[in-house]
């Protein structure tokens, strides 16, 4: 459909011949006799441009289009009447009226008439996608390239290379590892940056929404499905396609989303016609899908399909020494040059670092707004920052001289160093090897030393 137009007019003959002549150039169509079934329309959503007769029963044009406007501003509204004046075109016009039109008019003026409004309608929708969109990459960006830590490096080398690759690729981590900035990193260095980047979250919706909103559908597929739907594969048909929360995608969605991996082809929900897509997809968890395979509610085909490239974000407490790099960044967000925003001192900064931050970078973002909004304005201290975390304030004694266990060999101090560090975190050998800034073979080294001596 070239757009959805909204016919206001209290003769129904009127109603008839516009019906009539717009019909044949392809819009969608609905009418209303008067001003209140015009707003009870114009909620169920979906309509472009409205043409309201300015002399009606009850509510007249004027009231109708002020009304139309407060409930959907990008709508555009053309003004028809036999009373026409200045004073009332002016009126309208004040009130956002895109043109105003005196009975009699020739009906190729209409034409030109609705298809300049409905091209306005167009490009304010696109333009206001657009703005939110950079803003989001905008902020992703930002995001992606605070952070200097090995791990998180070598994250974004493999986001970097798998970007181009145009083929699925599937994004793992904890819940708030920023995932989604991965996402967004892909479709903006790939060759597609320039095309729609559109987000979806499967575990937000029901069963038959989320398919839906996939795949759109056809007026009177289901209850309250008033108007055609255009779904999400279509829209990001030259771009990328978001699955955040996939685990959660219901059992009959899954297959179809594998047809689509597959073939490129879907239904909309009550259509019988197929459509073809060109959208990347690009899915995200923060759950075990072999786990999910393995209990039966998730197809191991369609696991295949998406993971061909797979990229696991790591959690914030693998790489703390981003985290003072990740607070100025946030704190640069609120808009204000650092200067002018609190400083923390280093003991706070210490515990920060040191909290193993199970929210991970959501996490830290509402822990820094939640210390910079009830700071002084100089200086965020150890306190404050163990108040929000909910962590116990011990007093810091004075600081001890260094004292050694004696003079040693270099190579026993650094084997029991090591074996300490190793204690430190669990026995993980990378994250050992990750802190001591050496190889897992090293490591393994001194251990074999460690044994060999014990």
């Amino acid at each position: 459909m070239k757009g959805h137009i909204l016919i206001v007019d209290d003769e129904a003959l009127y109603r008839q011949l516009l019906t009539s002549r717009l019909g044949r150039s392809g819009y969608e169509l609905s009418e209303a006799g008067d001003g209140e079934a015009a707003l009870a329309r114009a909620q169920d959503g979906g309509v472009d441009l409205a043409l309201v007769d300015i002399k009606m029963p009850g509510m007249d044009g004027i009231e109708v289009l002020k009304r139309l406007k407060e409930f959907d501003p990008l709508m555009e509204v053309v003004i028809l009447t036999g009373h026409g004046n200045v004073d009332t075109a002016i009126a309208a016009m004040k009130l956002g009226a895109f043109d105003y039109l005196s009975k009699p008019y020739k009906l190729t003026e209409l034409d030109i008439v609705v298809e300049r409004a409905l091209e306005k309608r167009s490009l304010a929708r696109r333009c206001a996608a657009l703005s939110a969109e950079v803003t989001h990459r905008r902020a992703c960006d930002d995001m992606a390239v605070v952070g200097r830590s090995p791990v998180w490096q070598k994250t974004l080398e493999l986001v970097r290379r798998a970007a181009p690759l145009d083929m699925p690729v599937l994004v793992t981590g904890e819940s708030g590892v920023g995932k989604e900035v991965v996402a967004s990193l892909l479709h903006r260095w790939s060759g597609r940056g320039a095309e729609a980047y559109v987000p979806l979250n499967c575990g937000l919706l029901d069963d038959e929404l989320v398919e839906s909103e996939l795949f759109g559908h056809k007026r009177g597929a289901f209850s309250g499905a008033t108007a055609d739907k255009e779904g999400l594969f279509e829209v990001a048909s030259a771009g990328t396609l978001f699955l955040d929360e996939i685990g959660e995608l219901p059992a009959a969605c899954q297959a179809k989303l594998l047809r689509v991996l597959d073939s490129g082809e879907f239904r909309q929900l009550g259509a019988t016609a197929l459509r073809r897509t060109h959208a990347r997809v690009i899915a995200a968890t923060h759950r075990d899908l072999d786990a999910l395979v393995a209990q039966g509610t998730f197809r191991h085909d369609l696991l295949y399909r998406l993971n061909v490239v797979h990229i696991p974000v790591p959690p914030l407490r693998e790489r703390r020494e981003d985290v003072p790099l990740l607070v100025e960044h946030l704190m640069r967000r609120r808009g204000r040059p650092i200067g002018e925003l609190p400083r923390f001192s280093e003991a706070a900064m210490g515990r920060l670092m040191a909290y193993r931050w199970p929210g991970n970078v959501r996490e830290l973002r509402n822990v820094v707004e939640r210390l910079v909004a009830f700071s002084d304005g100089v200086c965020i201290d150890e306190a404050a920052v163990c108040s929000v975390l909910n962590l116990p304030l011990v007093a810091t004694p004075a600081a001890a001289p260094r004292v050694f266990p004696g003079i040693v060999p270099l190579d026993d101090f650094e084997r029991d160093y090591v074996v300490w560090v190793l204690d430190e975190v669990g026995g993980n050998v990378s994250a050992a090897a990750q802190a001591l800034g050496v190889s897992r073979s090293t490591v393994y080294r001194f251990l074999r030393s460690e044994l060999a001596t014990g």
